[in-house]
């Protein structure tokens, strides 16, 4: 019998891990009848009527009831909550369940087509590895609208940390769908390993009508335990589908709500009953062999990206903030990691408003800030323009997974080396810029 695979489960929070809050069960005299997933306290004897499926009593001459002892071995129960004072909220709120309790709710009350529970455990051992902060020692359990880059550091940290382990053989990672496509994306570039790494999200909340999470997380742990996953590099599965982490986007909040964009690409496999299946695998660099993963575990402290967007009408002014901005941090602070722009510029060719141009180019040739050009369009790749050799372009990423590797590459190779007057540059410097340039964009052409 082949051993099961061991698959480290990083949880962030999210809806996936969003139960529905505990409200006081009439039998407790509060408002509603429900039912909550808890243990019994001791054995308890009960008669349960003998139905049909469509809830007829049996009428066959023989009893009226099974007889069955329960114990607190069995696992959970749906049973009334019996604490006083908890009404159901007005509001929409956050109740975030550990990843284990998500983990046993699944496997007790989830079913497939077939009547079977058990679904995670049936396919692997699932090992929880918690996201601790250093500052506060708490674990990360929020909603990915909430991270900023230190949160896809420690994610990235854990999974390294958690997948290096020789017992360890894929890794899932459990994340709110706001920010989802940039934590995988981050992940793909920061994973040092070619073993399975899956982001598993829903877009409603575990335990609500028509959760999609818990098959969500089923599908991602039979993602995570099929061996054509390795080398494919970080995977997000949402809806059956697999999609690549360099590509993939959420576009609205309902279930389907996800897509690849930025070129001919979709869903590279998808999971069905019987099989997980591959037909696509990206081609660019990523995790084991991505140039800008750099040392593990990863600083804190990562380079300054923002993203300004093109217009009708657009000026200088959040650039020229952004310049200064650069200035004060370095002033402040010498060694400072870094700073960068990504232009989400005109469709097709990424090009900014002719009003945005000059403090642009400012900022590479009089700054040393490296800037970026995407697409608006959030589809097709940006050409290389002959006459223009003083920006970076950011083939066909979007503007946010632009930024990730913009800030990875700056951590890599530097800020470039600003003229020392930039309207004015000698040969030597203009050599020496566009050397500098061309690196980082042999980055972009390859991830």
């Amino acid at each position: 019998m082949t051993s099961k695979p061991t698959i480290a489960l990083v949880p962030t929070g999210g809806t996936i891990q969003n139960g529905l809050p505990f409200v006081t069960s009439s039998k407790a005299g509060g408002p509603l009848n429900v039912l909550r997933a808890q243990r019994l306290h001791e054995p308890v004897t009960v008669r349960i009527r003998r139905e049909d499926r469509d809830g007829n009593p049996v009428d066959d001459g023989g009893d009226e009831f099974h007889e069955v002892t329960l114990t607190p071995e069995d696992g959970l129960y749906l049973l009334p909550y019996m604490e006083p004072g908890h009404e159901p909220p007005q509001i929409y709120s956050q109740f975030h369940l550990t990843a284990k309790r998500v983990i046993e709710e699944i496997d007790r009350f989830s079913v497939d087509t077939n009547g079977r529970n058990g679904l995670l455990s049936d396919v692997a051992e699932l090992r929880v590895e918690m996201v601790i902060d250093p500052d506060t020692g708490g674990e990360l359990r929020r909603g990915g609208e909430t991270f900023g880059m230190r949160e896809l550091v420690l994610i990235a940290n854990t999974v390294n940390e958690a997948i290096s382990r020789p017992d360890v053989d894929a890794c899932i990672v459990t994340h709110g769908t706001f920010t989802t496509e940039e934590t995988a994306a981050f992940l793909n570039y920061t994973v040092n390993s070619r073993k399975p790494v899956v982001v598993a999200a829903s877009q409603r909340r575990h335990g609500s009508i028509g959760n999609d999470g818990d098959w969500n997380l089923w599908d991602a742990v039979r993602v995570a335990a099929s061996p054509e996953a390795a080398g494919k590099g970080v995977v997000v599965v949402l809806d059956e589908q697999i999609y690549p982490a360099r590509e993939v986007t959420k576009t609205n909040q309902r279930p389907g709500g996800f897509a690849s964009l930025g070129g001919s690409a979709s869903a590279i496999g998808s999971i069905e009953a019987d099989q997980v299946s591959f037909y696509f695998a990206p081609t660019r660099l990523h995790t084991a062999e991505s140039r800008v993963k750099g040392e593990s575990p990863l600083p804190l402290a990562l380079p300054t990206v923002d993203i300004v967007k093109t217009y009708a009408g657009a000026d200088d002014v959040q650039v020229r903030a952004l310049i200064d901005r650069a200035v004060s941090d370095r002033e402040a602070n010498t060694s400072h990691p870094g700073h960068g722009i990504v232009i989400e510029g005109f469709a097709y060719s990424g090009v900014p408003h002719r009003f945005q141009r000059p403090a642009l180019e400012e900022a590479v040739r009089g700054f040393g800030i490296p800037v970026v050009l995407t697409s608006r369009g959030l589809r097709g790749r940006i050409p290389k323009e002959p006459t223009q050799d003083t920006f970076i372009t950011g083939d066909n990423l979007s503007g946010v997974k632009a930024r990730l590797l913009l800030t990875l590459a700056i951590r890599v190779l530097g800020p470039l080396t600003p003229f020392a007057d930039w309207e004015s540059p000698t040969q030597a410097e203009r050599e020496r810029l566009l050397a500098e340039i061309g690196r980082y964009q042999e980055i972009f052409d390859t991830h």
